[in-house]
């Protein structure tokens, strides 16, 4: 098997763990977001706002993930 056609690694998730997952991204985000209030313009302006983006995109894949699992139990 070469390089490309490795398998791509799977993740289960448990109810609980997902959803615990979910609360801890969206808390991480909103800290974020104050993160990025409280910073002045200089480099910690640049390192707030890499880390929103990192937090939000985070909490969005989870949440993502959620609606495929809810769809997913109800076909």
């Amino acid at each position: 098997m070469g390089i490309w056609r490795q398998p791509k690694p799977t993740v289960s998730w448990t109810k609980g763990v997902l959803e615990a997952a979910v609360d801890r991204a969206r808390l991480d985000w909103q800290q974020a977001r104050h993160l990025m209030e409280l910073s002045e313009p200089d480099n910690r302006l640049d390192n707030a706002i890499y880390y929103l983006q990192l937090t939000e995109k985070r909490y969005m894949y989870l949440l993502s993930h959620v609606k495929r699992e809810q769809a997913y139990q109800q076909a």
